[in-house]
């Protein structure tokens, strides 16, 4: 008997392949490295902790090291993903008064 990923779970993959496809310019312009949209778990990790908590990460990069251009261009990453219809949840990443619009935006929903 083969393994077999639910239809569910093979219809979020394909989801979030689309949206960083989707993205990729400017995820690009962010600066991100691959890993970090490798998957919608990494990409949380990423967005909860500014850096990779819960995966490997060799390069060891942070939200710290964005340039103000390439900041701007995560918060549009970010806003993307919420806009989705993925599940909001406060993205520690982000500086505080982005944290807070992004939480009037998708917060209440």
């Amino acid at each position: 008997m083969g393994y077999r990923r639910s239809k569910l779970k093979a219809q979020a993959t394909l989801d979030w392949d689309r949206f960083v496809t989707n993205n990729k310019e400017v995820i690009r312009a962010a600066g991100l490295p691959e890993l970090l949209t490798q998957s919608i778990r990494h990409w949380d990790d990423f967005l909860l902790h500014g850096y990779l908590d819960h995966h490997d990460d060799p390069s060891g990069f942070t939200v710290r090291e964005v340039s103000e251009e390439q900041y701007r261009a995560l918060l549009q990453v970010v806003e993307s993903y919420f806009a989705m219809g993925y599940e909001y949840y406060t993205p520690i990443a982000l500086r505080s008064e982005d944290q807070q619009i992004l939480y009037d935006r998708f917060g209440g929903r």
